[in-house]
């Protein structure tokens, strides 16, 4: 199965220990062994999860069987909040990467946390908040911006949330920028020769991250 990832630079809603302490308490459960798919596209809306242990992929299945990963999700991360309160179908897959619990937040638990417990419904209307100003930000961020800029911006981001090491190709660096395998190439070869990132098989390593900022500011 052709796998492609196209990240996206919009976090996840993440629990911090009060928040995954109460759902822990009152949300119903579930394993998923690695492989199993948890939602398919067009699923109603009926509540969302939290991810207790494990990962999964946020994906979209085409028909010639391919797959695109736009995130992967761990422990303490929440997804389908924006699905559930907008009333929307579910718009992606979701596939367990391995044996994962998650935690089913139901609508009527999610009705009543929001009556009896004010810092749940804070929790999220801050969380979704954030996500739509970031969105926001991107869009005005990548307006007539250099294309070594908008990579230099997304490695940063990544790294910063992922860490230094990155796992993925320069390919799928092009597929979610929206540019030639060939341009992406061009660029990371100039940042490697700068001693900024070294790369290796599927493999991004930022080295300097102050000279990649400085691309950012370009």
């Amino acid at each position: 199965m052709q796998r492609t990832y196209q990240l996206s630079e919009v976090p996840p809603t993440k629990a911090d220990a009060a928040m995954a302490d109460l759902l822990r308490r009152h949300a119903q459960a579930r394993r998923f062994c690695g492989g199993s798919i948890i939602q398919q596209r067009g699923d109603s809306v009926e509540g969302f999860w939290l991810v207790e242990s494990g990962s999964i992929s946020i994906c979209r299945f085409g028909l010639d069987g391919a797959v695109t990963i736009f995130g992967v999700l761990g422990s303490g991360d929440l997804y389908g909040e924006l699905a559930h309160f907008g009333g929307m179908l579910r718009q992606v897959d979701v596939v367990a990467e391995e044996d994962s619990v998650l935690l089913w937040v139901d609508t009527p638990l999610i009705d009543r946390l929001m009556v009896q417990e004010p810092a749940f419904a804070r929790w999220l209307l801050k969380s979704m908040a954030n996500q739509l100003r970031i969105a926001l930000e991107r869009i005005h961020r990548d307006h007539g911006r250099t294309a070594r800029a908008r990579l230099a911006h997304l490695l940063h981001d990544l790294c910063r949330r992922n860490g230094p090491t990155l796992t993925m190709s320069q390919q799928e660096l092009a597929d979610h920028l929206g540019m030639s395998r060939v341009s992406v190439g061009q660029i990371v070869g100039q940042l490697v020769d700068e001693g900024i990132i070294q790369t290796g098989y599927r493999q991004i390593i930022l080295s300097d991250a102050a000279g990649l900022e400085k691309y950012i500011e370009r």
